[in-house]
């Protein structure tokens, strides 16, 4: 496999902990409360849709990930695999599965298939672990096991005090070679977890469908690319330098004061903060606006950029924010990066973001707030900041709960998306003309 890193731009990512994360204000309704213990541990599947690694084969042929990202271990295909992209052998490189927090788990077991079991020919071809160290968060247990050199499935098992998991670290720490290849391969990683909590599978399966859908979307973007690429503002992959920060802010108003102090966006995004910061303080002056967008094309996920779903904004299941990755708005239309292509249309509609966010009943489409400039010399009043509401059903562990989230977009001077705010996150955006059209070419971001 030729090794190439040819990246088309760069993202900052500070990533910051918070200490002690405020409610989101986005949400009508607590999940349920979780179900007494079962009398007697089970075991059940975990499923994900959310892995990370220290790294991925990035090449020619991959360059919109329709293989060999961390992800593709949780498919059950054999024919995909996750493949590092490290120099070397593989030793040193690991795997993280997220799932969604399981309490009282005595043992966790991983059904692995080892190398890239696609054809016996790219098993011998390409490198497998051999020793690794498995280790469960955050009980912080870990211990040392051995794979065997074949193909087909073997397990791996771990046991802990009784106590919740979250994630599922597995590090190389040797191989076995490949015939004609460095690049450590892992077809498949399947989770399976003994605990007293009630299983809820409907729930577990809806993550991998998540996952397929993922998958099947990095296809799709590849065609996309291919078929539309003078019309998408998009590099079909970026890359993005994450960075630990001790910070403390969750709501709108905390986020923006973080941003305001971080030299690197306050240098860059001094006015849409200013912006979001006096629309942050009075949601409820804003007028309803209707969107009537010039056209329905879909925003793309290219690597280095995820859209954010209502699951992320409300933090629930597995929807916490991706780490290493710009956030692109809820609002996942081509159309919401140029403000005057949403074609924002006032409407008689009194209802507030207060009232929105209150409310218990179902809505049928989003709804949209509008904050605009003064009316230049001409009489037309440019849209500076657009706030977007969702609802949505969302499942859990523990059962169904209905949930709204809003989110705010600033626009710079040109009609194009400076900034977008939600509760946990904050993301600048950076423009590029090439070949006469804007391209979004980097940007910033604080994630709590």
């Amino acid at each position: 496999m030729l090794r190439t890193r040819a990246l088309l731009c760069t993202f900052l990512v500070s990533m910051a902990t918070s200490a002690a994360a405020a409610p989101t204000a986005g949400v009508a309704a607590s999940p349920p409360p979780a179900p007494p213990p079962l009398a007697s541990p089970v075991e059940r599947r975990l499923f994900s849709d959310d892995i990370d690694a220290s790294s991925f084969l990035w090449n020619d042929w991959n360059k919109f990930v329709e293989n060999y990202h961390p992800n593709y271990v949780a498919d059950d295909d054999p024919s995909t695999a996750w493949v590092e992209g490290g120099k070397g052998s593989g030793a040193g490189e690991w795997l993280r599965i997220q799932t969604t927090p399981l309490d009282r788990t005595t043992r966790i077991r991983l059904h692995v298939r080892n190398g890239y079991q696609k054809s016996k020919d790219l098993f011998r071809a390409n490198a497998r672990a051999r020793q690794v160290t498995l280790r469960l968060l955050p009980s912080k247990v870990e211990a040392k096991l051995t794979l065997e050199d074949r193909d087909g499935w073997q397990d791996l098992v771990i046991d802990q005090p009784s106590g919740v998991v979250r994630s599922v670290e597995l590090a190389i720490d040797s191989v076995y070679d490949g015939t004609k290849y460095e690049d450590l391969c892992i077809s498949d990683v399947q989770v399976f977890a003994t605990s007293t909590t009630p299983d809820n599978p409907v729930f577990e399966k809806s993550k991998r469908q998540t996952l397929l859908d993922w998958r099947a979307a990095r296809l799709a973007a590849a065609q996309q690319f291919k078929r539309r690429s003078t019309q998408l503002p998009l590099y079909p992959a970026y890359d993005v330098k994450a960075v630990d920060a001790q910070l403390d802010g969750y709501t709108w108003p905390e986020l923006v004061a973080l941003a305001a102090k971080e030299p690197g966006m306050a240098k860059e995004w001094a006015a849409p903060l200013a912006i979001a910061a006096e629309v942050a303080k009075n949601l409820d002056g804003l007028s309803r606006a209707q969107l009537a967008p010039t056209a329905r094309d879909k925003l793309v996920a290219a690597d280095g950029l995820m859209v954010s779903r209502m699951t992320n904004l409300v933090g629930e299941g597995s929807g916490l924010y991706d780490e290493g990755t710009l956030r692109l708005p809820m609002l996942d239309l081509v159309a919401t990066l140029f403000v005057d292509r949403l074609r924002l249309l006032d409407v008689k509609d009194r209802t507030t973001v207060a009232q929105f966010l209150a409310s218990e009943a179902g809505c049928k489409a989003d709804l949209a707030w509008v904050r605009r400039a003064a009316a230049s010399g001409d009489g037309a009043a440019r849209v500076q900041a657009l706030v977007v509401g969702r609802c949505a059903r969302i499942e859990t562990r523990n059962g169904w709960f209905n949930a709204r989230a809003i989110e705010l977009y600033v626009y710079d001077a040109a009609g194009r998306l400076a900034l977008s705010l939600g509760d946990g996150h904050v993301d600048g955006y950076r423009w590029a003309e090439v070949d006469g059209r804007p391209m979004l070419a980097g940007g910033r971001a604080l994630l709590t």
